[in-house]
């Protein structure tokens, strides 16, 4: 087994030296530095974490309780974020999925006692309020957040979202959006759709009577009910003057539900109706014809924020709201581009 003592024969100079490098101390000469991490790589030499926590008294380690995160594919990049920036910073994350509530999250915070945990971040799989019993540990919660403003958290900044969406769309001649919104009960629904009816407001678009709620049932009871097969066709049956001319939906799962019903109205996207949504979500947005206008939640930049903060927390707790960016694709033509706009019909009206 390759150690320091072997490491430091090679390089020509002290122990003391070549343990200054391995702790990454600033204060070592540029040259030397190099000399020794090119050793180092060469023998595959790799620190005992069992003798660092004994010398610095600190383990190195960020917890990660993904709250079913690390099983949905929609948030997967709040856990690569998370791991991205712990190894720049030299920590070491260990990841547990769990369940609020249930024994998987006792023996979760068990285990990260025993490892002496500097930190831990607690991830939920959508944003919403949650409310954990007090720690001794530090704590940043991600995508979700203390509702009394407690403890530190990053989350999507649901409300610029929705309005920078809304420009896009409005940007491109449609003056006729509906908003196929999720269940009320949801935090993002009510910041989206106040995002949306703000930033149309803005520019002399009434949204009253365009907002509709198109998913039944709190996510977190199970998977969501689309009930888009019983708006959509009614939007759509309406006098030219009053229907939509562009879905701007609450997510890109309930845009392909949407893909669907209107092909079964014999309605095509981007030729008799544009339609844009929230969240990027691959493979469905790239994979759907045309493929989908949406914006992309900012979920790699939240877990790297979160593992940031965790490793260096801020003087104060508070709620931070990343924005994210719009993926622009076929769906969400321009207005002209639309066959009801030339025609004033649908095939089915």
């Amino acid at each position: 087994m390759t150690t320091q003592r072997e490491i430091a024969r090679r390089a020509k100079t002290s122990l003391k030296t070549v343990s200054r490098v391995i702790n990454r101390d600033p204060l070592v000469n540029a040259k030397t530095r190099a000399r020794i991490e090119a050793i180092v790589a060469e023998l595959r030499y790799e620190p005992s974490q069992a003798a660092r926590m004994m010398r610095s008294q600190r383990s190195n380690i960020i917890g990660f309780l993904a709250d079913q995160v690390a099983t949905s594919a929609s948030s997967i990049d709040l856990v690569r974020g998370a791991q991205d920036a712990a190894w720049e910073c030299g920590k070491q994350m260990m990841l547990f999925n769990i369940v609020r509530g249930t024994p998987s999250q006792d023996l979760a915070d068990a285990q990260l006692a025993a490892f002496r945990a500097e930190a831990v971040i607690y991830a939920a799989v959508y944003h919403q309020p949650v409310e954990l019993p007090p720690s001794a540990v530090p704590r940043v919660l991600l995508n979700c957040f203390d509702p009394g403003g407690g403890q530190h958290a990053i989350v999507p900044d649901d409300y610029q979202l929705a309005a920078t969406l809304m420009d896009e769309v409005l940007d491109r001649g449609y003056r006729r959006p509906a908003f196929l919104n999720l269940n009320r009960a949801i935090v993002a629904a009510g910041l989206r759709a106040a995002g949306i009816t703000d930033a149309a407001h803005k520019r002399g678009l009434d949204m009253t009577g365009r907002i509709h709620e198109v998913v039944v049932g709190p996510e977190h009871h199970g998977q969501p009910q689309f009930i888009a097969d019983k708006i959509v066709p009614e939007l759509m049956s309406a006098p030219s003057e009053s229907r939509p001319d562009v879905l701007i939906c609450a997510q890109d799962i309930l845009a392909m539900d949407v893909y669907f019903v209107l092909s079964e109205l014999r309605l095509k996207v981007s030729q008799h109706v544009a339609v844009a949504s929230f969240d990027n979500r691959e493979p469905i947005a790239s994979l759907l014809k045309p493929g989908l206008s949406t914006m992309e939640l900012p979920y790699y930049e939240m877990g790297r924020a979160a593992m940031l903060a965790a490793i260096n927390p801020p003087p104060a707790p508070e709620t931070v709201r990343l924005p994210g960016r719009f993926i622009e694709r076929g769906s969400l033509q321009p207005f002209h581009t639309l066959a009801i706009h030339r025609t004033g019909s649908t095939p089915n009206a």
